[in-house]
């Protein structure tokens, strides 16, 4: 809410709970339609969609090798603060997957380990209660003297992953004035301010003064390929 007021107050316009069915360039401008029948033009547009950001580049021929998946978070009663650093582990072992940090209230938020698939068709990514218990497993291997702790709280959303665990971000290798900015794989929140003046400054001026060629949409091409002659 924070962001959105401040995006309004700049003169942005908002359209809530305005779902996007399709994408396409007419001449100079972009169309976007919604399903509810709706049509939006712009001279530029840029695809910020998340987990569903492959179905609209695809649009304009340009796929992406998006997988879906539900991570989940849980929140513990308070105790005493003791935790002044985010403590992690990244494994190629899932379930090892943990990273947790202990907020001035003395909660302790946790999250990786399991992962759920979500439902796509009515956006909802559910808790599973097997992720729970393993991050609070995972949680004690690396603080053994944490004792047994009360879960409070637990949520999970829909979040897309990369191959290689990199976004999609920059101008599109096919089509003048469409740009992206999706699948941040779980990391999008924190890097949306950061994210939103790269892509601003890229819009605006046709450059960036940060390097983001890592993450071009055209380094999917060779898989798409390839899966394409596998079919």
């Amino acid at each position: 809410p924070a962001f959105a007021r401040a995006a309004i107050r700049a003169g942005a316009r908002i359209e809530e709970r305005t779902e996007v069915a399709h994408v396409e360039k007419v001449g100079n401008e972009f169309e976007v339609t919604t399903t509810d029948g709706r049509i939006f033009t712009a001279d530029q547009l840029l695809i910020t969609a998340g987990a569903w950001g492959q179905k609209l580049s695809a649009q304009f021929g340009e796929p992406v090798p998006l997988e879906t998946n539900g991570p989940q978070m849980a929140v513990t009663e308070p105790v005493p603060y003791a935790l002044p650093t985010v403590i992690g582990v990244f494994t190629k072992i899932p379930h090892e997957v943990i990273y947790f940090r202990q907020i001035a209230r003395g909660n302790i938020v946790i999250g990786g380990g399991f992962r759920s698939k979500p439902d796509m068709v009515n956006r909802r990514a559910y808790v599973e209660p097997r992720s729970i218990v393993n991050q609070v497993q995972q949680m004690r291997r690396l603080l053994p003297g944490v004792g047994n702790l009360n879960i409070i709280r637990v949520w999970s959303g829909i979040e897309g992953y990369t191959p290689d665990s990199l976004p999609v971000m920059g101008r599109s290798g096919k089509v003048d004035g469409l740009f992206y900015a999706f699948a941040f794989c779980g990391h999008g929140f924190q890097l949306g301010p950061g994210v939103g003046d790269v892509m601003a400054e890229l819009i605006s001026t046709g450059t960036t003064s940060t390097s983001i060629s890592p993450f071009d949409i055209r380094r999917f091409e060779i898989v798409t390929e390839q899966a394409s002659k596998a079919s």
